[in-house]
């Protein structure tokens, strides 16, 4: 079993003073572990990105949903031994070229659990996503037919109206054993609107550019949402203003209200 790596600026103190150390000592090595929180929570602090977006990757069990984000991860050599229960999620620091602004985007990617039993603890995982990934096996159709449950359940469970979809058609290397076509992929994808890939274990590299490219469309997307915000508030208020010139404008009106104020004080 491999071993994680263990995350930067990372500190491990000698053992705490024994019971026969005196105050002074215990004094000075709780100070020491408080300056080392310090100087983590600054470094923290100080590279998070501006950015982060949360991606669900969804399919069925066997696809190799976990293969594509670990091996991407921890190196071609990483192969899952157990299917993924409930779900689990990894970080990547990609970086987008929006707009000609490059920028860091950090990529929560969850692994969610793709078997019949587990699939009804997958939808609390869609909350709140800003992209998922569909991934299908090229080399069994049933997954390939699955996929638009797998948006279906996306669309009510996520909570938000424009989360970007990528279908994802893996495998493609067990050419022999193929039995969905790219062109079959790419109606697929038309037909739900997402953008299509196909991944492959001899295109280690090709997830990265799928990954690059997700992050420069979320922020398309939040630019795109942002100003949509704002043209609704500009039309709310230009309605405010006419209708308030209206109402000044209209003679009948004002005279109705001078006539309710009279009655009023009688």
């Amino acid at each position: 079993m491999q071993v994680l790596r263990q995350l930067p600026h990372q500190h491990q103190l000698a053992s705490s003073p024994s019971s026969s150390c005196d105050i002074k000592s215990i004094y000075a090595s709780e100070k020491v572990r408080e300056a080392i929180r310090d100087h983590e929570q600054t470094i923290a602090t100080s590279t998070a990105p501006k950015h982060k977006a949360k991606v669900v990757v969804l399919g069925d069990s066997g696809v190799g949903k976990t293969s594509i984000i670990y091996r991407h991860r921890y190196g071609a050599h990483y192969r899952p031994v157990n299917a993924t229960i409930g779900a689990s999620f990894v970080s990547f620091d990609v970086g987008a070229d929006y707009r000609d602004r490059e920028d860091v985007v950090r990529l929560q990617v969850w692994d969610t659990a793709g078997q019949e039993r587990f699939r009804c603890m997958v939808p609390m995982y869609m909350r709140n996503a800003d992209a998922a990934l569909i991934v299908y096996d090229v080399t069994d159709r049933n997954t390939f037919e699955d996929v638009e449950k797998w948006l279906k359940d996306l669309d009510r469970s996520s909570g938000t109206e424009d989360a970007n979809v990528y279908l994802i058609g893996n495998k493609t290397d067990l050419v022999e054993k193929r039995e969905v076509t790219e062109a079959e992929g790419k109606a697929m994808a038309a037909k739900i609107n997402a953008k299509f890939f196909e991944l492959s274990n001899d295109q280690p590299n090709l997830f990265a550019a799928i990954l690059s490219e997700l992050s420069d469309d979320v922020l398309q997307s939040r630019q795109e949402s942002s100003e949509k915000k704002t043209d609704l508030q500009l039309i709310r208020k230009e309605k405010v203003s006419l209708g308030d010139d209206k109402f000044e404008d209209n003679p009948n009106i004002q005279l109705k209200i001078q006539k309710s104020k009279c009655c009023s004080m009688l």
